[in-house]
């Protein structure tokens, strides 16, 4: 199969791309240049006539992205781009990587159901291209998806997020700052990237609708430095007290529908977290 990547570069489309190819299948990077000129877009989409078109470009997520210009242009301007640059390709399913951020701060696990209540421009922006692809994907009777990643974890992460931060300061022997507080609902990029395909093996049916992709369990910033502390040894943290606006103590997937489909967790939080850091350890 032939599969077509916004943001290839990214941790999650590089280990997709890679993922793909041990699979056997056919990956490409949707050159940068194409994806901010409509005409060039279409005539490369339409010239490699995709099997999938997985959409992961996004600008916004870490928290020092904030100018909301960028986030509009990045998020919801190419979006609609590449949606309608696609809009004569045959392909068998285009997966919108949403966020869990649009769901915003909830109470009990999110549920693919719930509205968003999103109080950041990034989350704002991925309801918006949310909603965008369901309409597009019913107007144009289209197999397009929307899928909702929780906090996916694993060994080709940017070195300034949080597990890869923890790992290299141990590591290195050094303290780091640590919210102890705020929660996630981490999932190892395999089992992340395992849910993404079997999504897109199942976008016919499940077109127009949104998928979290999450494990279902929750853990605290200081759970998972105690669970790196049995891989590692003791772990020196500063306890901090500065929260992101997206920090939260309540953040689960519902993920009844992705186990629907017969998804199964692989890895515990012990074990892609062993992975990782024996990945970081030997570069």
């Amino acid at each position: 199969m032939k599969y077509l990547l916004s943001g290839a570069s990214g941790f999650i489309g590089s280990s997709l791309y890679f993922k793909l190819l041990e699979l056997g299948h056919k990956p490409k990077a949707i050159p940068r240049d194409n994806l901010f000129n409509y005409f060039k877009l279409k005539e490369f989409l339409e010239l490699e006539q995709p099997d999938y078109i997985i959409h992961l470009a996004a600008w916004g997520n870490h928290s020092t992205q904030t100018d909301l210009d960028k986030i509009v242009s990045s998020n919801i301007d190419l979006t609609v781009r590449l949606l309608q640059a696609s809009k004569n390709v045959k392909y068998k399913g285009f997966i919108n990587i949403g966020s869990s951020s649009e769901y915003g701060n909830k109470l009990e696990p999110m549920n693919e159901y719930d509205l968003p209540e999103t109080d950041t421009y990034y989350g704002a922006s991925k309801v918006a291209t949310t909603y965008l692809t369901r309409a597009f994907s019913k107007q144009e009777n289209k197999p397009i998806v929307t899928i909702r990643p929780f906090s996916v974890y694993g060994d080709r992460e940017a070195k300034h997020r949080f597990i890869p931060t923890a790992i290299i300061a141990a590591l290195e022997d050094r303290k780091f700052d640590l919210a102890e507080k705020p929660m996630h609902d981490w999932i190892y990029i395999d089992d992340f990237l395992n849910g993404l395909l079997l999504v897109a093996d199942n976008a016919q049916q499940l077109k127009g609708q949104v998928i979290n992709i999450g494990t279902g369990k929750q853990y605290s910033n200081l759970e998972v430095v105690k669970t790196l502390e049995k891989i590692h040894g003791k772990i020196e943290y500063n306890t901090s007290k500065r929260l992101r606006l997206y920090d939260s103590g309540y953040w689960v997937a519902d993920n009844s529908k992705l186990k629907s489909l017969g998804w199964k967790q692989e890895y515990t939080l012990y074990q892609g977290l062993k992975k990782t850091y024996d990945f970081i350890k030997g570069t």
